[in-house]
């Protein structure tokens, strides 16, 4: 049976647990299809979470600018039968359905207090028992329902510096620690499911040395934690960016593609031939005349990734009527890069996104102020995860009189 734990008495449980918190084997989270309707047809690829009493199932997409877990609710759909809709968002929360739902203050709640909402969006906060895939379940899990219409932009698994989902996930005995190994899994032709470590990373996934780079203050140049800087991207040996730039992404799991500035997408459709007048708006072309190079991406410290062609460029994809990504057009093919060559160039925000570390393994370490990044092994492999624990242990005090008082009455 799953082991439940209410968040009220963890801060009492934690000088016990400290004893024995880096014993505890690291969380394995797959990024895979999980099925987020009544019905079984509406499906969403994400990291599967249950929440309420009797559970709602979720399919959340890690999000490294968030720091609460955020879920659409059953009235951004209208109903519970909207399997378009639902799948499309990953789940619906109806809070009337749960027994253990309790709504919050904000200023009273348990979750991050970092968070800034959209002005004009709707929230609640509140606290509902969230279940694990293969661990513990929680009671008191602090959580955000967002109630705007059609759905929230920002609704998703949190990975940032201040998250309450790592921490609960540490508090509750499910983890050892807060550290985060990530590998988004492949969306080619041969697809590989991703996997989310908490506690840890998956070393089977790694394929070279780790290089360090420091977590950034999310509110400078750009609205995130985890920040490098680009000094060339080049296709089929075309540069796109000019040979003295330097600049500034986030790294953003959420954002399967890539988003560059303006004059670097406009560069790459040139490059490949994109014909904007048979496909506008979109970074798309006929299958029978697709591009056939690469995408090289290099940091300012000399660390190069290479997209190959056949991920760069994958078949037209997008939701079915249950909201199901899949292919729809097998005669287009998509480039991997959102198009942004109409948009302002300071609304751009540049990431790098699910694609990038399809082919980077990501590891972050808040605590140290670090993350880091590795070749990643981006084959389908058969073999099992190989995670590694990495925990610092957190220094164990002598328990106080009231804390002494609070065991006795309920030993």
């Amino acid at each position: 049976m799953a082991k439940v734990l209410p968040i009220a008495v963890l801060a009492l449980l934690r000088p016990i647990m400290a004893q024995g918190q880096c014993d505890i084997e690291p969380m394995a989270l797959e990024w895979t299809n999980t099925t987020v309707t009544a019905d079984g047809l509406g499906v969403t690829r994400g990291i599967a979470i249950g929440i309420g009493t009797p559970t709602q199932i979720f399919a959340l997409r890690p999000y490294t600018a968030l720091n609460n877990t955020r879920v659409n609710n059953v009235a951004n759909c209208g109903t519970t039968s909207n399997d378009t809709c639902i799948g499309g968002l990953g789940g619906i929360f109806d809070k009337d359905l749960s027994s253990s739902y309790s709504v919050s203050v904000k200023t009273n709640w348990n979750g991050s207090q970092v968070d800034t909402e959209e002005t004009d969006g709707a929230y609640l906060y509140f606290n509902d028992r969230i279940t694990f895939e293969r661990r513990a379940s929680v009671d008191g899990f602090p959580l955000v329902l967002d109630s705007t219409p059609y759905g929230g932009d920002y609704t998703g698994l949190p990975l940032g510096s201040n998250s309450s989902f790592t921490a609960a996930a540490v508090k509750s005995g499910v983890a050892p620690s807060e550290v985060l190994g990530l590998w988004t899994g492949s969306r080619s032709l041969d697809p590989a499911d991703g996997l989310l470590v908490v506690g840890g990373y998956d070393e089977s996934r790694v394929n070279g040395v780790f290089v360090h780079f420091p977590v950034s203050d999310s509110s400078t140049e750009l609205p995130c934690p985890l920040q490098i800087n680009v000094t060339s991207i080049s296709y089929s040996d075309q540069r796109l960016m000019n040979e003295t730039s330097r600049v500034r992404f986030c790294i953003e799991p959420y954002n399967q593609r890539f988003v560059l500035p303006p004059a670097v997408t406009a560069a790459f459709a040139n490059a490949t031939g994109q014909n904007s007048t048979l496909f506008p708006g979109d970074l798309h072309y006929s299958a029978d005349s697709r591009p056939s190079g690469d995408l090289i991406v290099i940091l300012d410290n000399g660390y190069s990734t290479t997209i190959p062609n056949f991920d760069v460029f994958t078949p037209l994809r997008g939701s079915d009527e249950y909201g199901r990504y899949s292919i729809t057009n097998d005669t287009v093919v998509e480039a991997g890069l959102r198009d942004t060559r109409s948009d302002d160039p300071d609304s751009v925000i540049p990431a790098l996104g699910g694609l990038f570390l399809t082919f980077n393994y990501l590891l972050i370490d808040y605590d140290n102020g670090t993350f880091s990044l590795a070749p990643a092994i981006s084959a389908n492999v058969s073999t099992s995860p190989a995670l590694r624990t990495v925990c610092t242990p957190s220094p164990v005090p002598e328990p106080s009189e009231d804390t002494t008082r609070h065991r006795s009455r309920h030993a």
